[in-house]
């Protein structure tokens, strides 16, 4: 009986490190997530250039944990693009996943939205933000070619 016991406690034993070893395996790697459609990775010149290389900038340092850098691409949109065609074409990449925070369109030239892996052990991260020129003539227009950027990061778990 003593043998049965033993063998049945380390089946169970083996059968957990294998699961968690799995599950920290899976959480060592970003998520891909794909474009929306229309997306170009091909940038166009202009002076906008600081502000979203700022913003890329941000979102890799945000993103970064002890198990690594994350995945963070840049993306020329075009200009009928709007915020809820590209949280819905993201959100609908991951499937389960947990929105972080108020995702809301709130009309100014910067809006973003986060998604964390639902699980218990080293939830994996992904962020996107959305960078729209400023109207004609505001206080803080630049000179910005008629499309709008979309920076997507992900990131492998950790602590951040």
């Amino acid at each position: 009986m003593r043998v049965i016991l033993a063998v049945t406690g380390a089946v169970l034993v083996l059968g957990a490190a294998a699961v968690a070893g799995v599950r920290w395996t899976t959480a060592g790697e970003p998520v891909p997530v794909t474009a929306p459609a229309g997306a170009s990775t091909a940038l166009p010149e202009g002076e906008y250039e600081a502000v979203v290389d700022n913003r890329t900038a941000e979102v890799a340092t945000d993103l970064r944990s002890e198990r690594g850098a994350p995945q963070v691409a840049t993306y020329a949109m075009p200009a009928a693009t709007t915020w809820d065609q590209v949280r819905s074409d993201v959100a609908g990449q991951l499937d389960g996943w947990e929105q972080v925070g108020d995702c809301a369109d709130t009309g100014d030239r910067q809006v973003q939205c986060s998604w964390s892996e639902p699980t218990r052990w080293w939830p994996r991260l992904v962020r996107i933000v959305f960078l729209r020129p400023a109207e004609p003539g505001d206080t803080d227009s630049y000179v910005w070619p008629e499309s709008t950027f979309l920076v997507i990061g992900s990131a492998p778990s950790g602590s951040r």
